[in-house]
């Protein structure tokens, strides 16, 4: 009995540090993302919700510790009250733990509180265009219209149903638009009138062309396969290349995706893997700017355009909308950072087919 106790005294002892360490942990990445709706959970009313697992780690850690010279039932009486124990001491340090955090986080409780009131009344958002928007650093129509010819065969690739293809201009007779996310009979509808044609990718990820078929490939915010860009390119044809970058909206990447795989994707790195493809950089551009917004409607406006899973469950992110929300209180706007690049690469010749 005295080993149960003081097997029990260790438990309760490496969980209260366990707990305490993590809590800090959590707190000190809360305050530099300004999460405020984890702030916000700390005022919720105890609940212990951990009973089956802590039944299964106190069983596990009873079996491991070994007692075999108890008898049958002696054997189950322990495990019982070693179980039973082992939940009880794990539920009072949670309701330790959290009565510490309500006192170590009030102030930031009451921040929180008070921010979700007033997110809670802004969730009937109204379209707000009036955001501003930082001065574009290229243009990448007219920078492309150099490069194609009227008897050129291009392709666009994009996410957009078209929207880019289809304010573009200018077409070559042979032009047409891939898009792999929506129907080829829904992007067909933009281009009536017009000699372009909606197709989208074959069922093995390919693009559908023959081999050395298009004369100029235009990228427009999508991801792309460079060695099928490569195999659907003539020799000297143009793969011109329009693309976010990793820095782009990194206020909102920090609070959502602080744990990802590091990894940084911008003009060089660009440039690193067409040359690696055996393409010669023409031109390159970049263009760091931001979006300012003064309320929240018009930050969920924004989100309608470049970020649709975002306006479609704000509560899903109310983390990033609350962090907002204080800015535009403390500062009277809520800035975010923008970054994308423009390339233009052309096929050289491999040396194998020269």
């Amino acid at each position: 009995m005295i080993a149960l106790f003081i097997y029990l005294a260790g438990f309760i002892g490496m969980l209260l540090i366990f707990n305490l360490v993590f809590f800090e942990m959590s707190r000190a990445k809360a305050l530099s993302v300004k999460n405020y709706a984890w702030f916000s959970t700390l005022s919720k009313p105890y609940n212990y919700t951990r009973t089956g697992s802590m039944i299964f780690i106190c069983v596990l850690t009873y079996l491991l510790t070994g007692h075999g010279d108890l008898s049958g039932l002696e054997w189950i009486v322990y495990l019982i009250l070693f179980v039973a124990c082992g939940v009880i001491a794990d539920a009072m340090t949670q309701f330790i733990i959290q009565k510490y955090a309500q006192i170590r986080c009030r102030k930031m409780i009451r921040m929180a509180t008070s921010l979700e009131d007033e997110f809670s009344e802004a969730m009937n958002f109204v379209e707000d265009y009036d955001y501003v928007v930082s001065s574009a650093k290229y243009d990448e129509k007219e920078i492309a219209k150099k490069y194609i010819k009227k008897e050129d065969h291009l392709s666009f690739i994009g996410v957009d149903r078209g929207e880019f293809a289809k304010n573009f201009g200018d077409y070559p007779e042979a032009t047409y638009n891939v898009d792999s996310f929506s129907s080829v009979e829904d992007v067909q509808k933009n281009f009536e009138g017009t000699p372009v044609r909606a197709t989208t990718l074959t069922p093995n990820g390919q693009m559908p062309f023959k081999d050395k078929r298009l004369d100029v490939v235009m990228n427009q915010y999508s991801n792309y396969n460079k060695d099928e860009v490569k195999r659907v390119l003539k020799d000297d044809g143009y793969f011109i290349v329009n693309q976010y970058g990793s820095h782009n909206l990194r206020e909102f990447l920090n609070v959502y995706m602080y744990l990802r795989v590091k990894g940084v994707w911008d003009l060089e790195s660009c440039k690193m893997t067409l040359k690696s493809i055996n393409f010669k950089v023409e031109e390159a551009y970049e263009d760091y700017g931001y979006v300012r917004f003064k309320n929240l409607s018009q930050l969920h406006t924004y989100f309608t355009i470049v970020l649709q899973d975002v306006a479609a469950n704000p509560e899903k992110y109310k983390a990033f909308y609350l962090k907002a929300l204080q800015d535009i209180k403390e500062n009277g706007f809520y800035e975010m950072t923008t970054y994308r690049f423009l390339i233009v690469a052309k096929k050289e010749k491999d040396n194998e087919h020269e």
